[in-house]
Parts: structure tokens; sequence; C-alpha cells
């Protein structure tokens, strides 16, 4: 998985230790409807992840994906927008990467 620690623990096996209620609540504060729609979405998906094996950089991102920067950041608008989170702020990445194990450990 690309958003794994180096020690052999990811955020995945995090949330698969955690409870299910612990889980829920975990979530509570979040409309997963709008995550859901990121999440399931394969092409948003890969953009994601390209961005956060290239350390949030757009441009690194980019020729990685082999795609114009503007159709990048096109797409990152469109998480940010139907999300409420900047996937280019380190903050808002991790909370993605966080939403996103927990949503996988359901």
């Amino acid at each position: 998985m690309p958003f794994s620690v180096k020690s052999g623990l990811s955020l995945s096996s995090l949330a698969e230790a955690l409870g299910k209620s612990r889980r829920e609540k975990l979530l509570e504060g979040y409309d997963l409807k709008n995550f859901v729609k990121v999440f399931e979405d394969r092409e948003l998906m890969s953009t994601l992840n390209s961005l956060f094996e290239n350390d949030l950089n757009v441009s690194k991102t980019a020729r990685a994906l082999f795609m114009h920067r503007n159709t990048l950041i096109y797409r990152l608008n469109k998480v940010r927008s139907v999300t409420g989170l900047d996937p280019c702020s380190f903050g808002d990445a991790v909370t993605l990467l966080i939403l996103l194990a927990l949503y996988r450990a359901k």
C-alpha cells in the first residue's frame, strides 16, 4: 500500500485493529456519502495515491501520471469540492488517508 510506514505498520492494519464501534465513533463527524464518491472512483483514487506517493508535489504527480498539470489540478479540485478537504494540504491529506483506512476496514 502506498501509505504504509517503513516499520511495517500501516494505516490499514491500525484501522483494522480498532473495534467496529471505535471506527464508527471516529467517522461520526464526517458525511461518508461524500467521501465514498471519491473512495469508489478509480480515477480519483489513482490520482490521490500518486499525489501521496509524490509527497503532495503537484508537478511530480502530473509527470508520474503523464497528464497535464491543469488536468491534475482539476481532479484535485474535484476531491476538494466533494469532501471539503484539500488533498494538497498535509493535514487534510492525512485526514483523507485515515478516513480511507477506516472506510476500507468496515
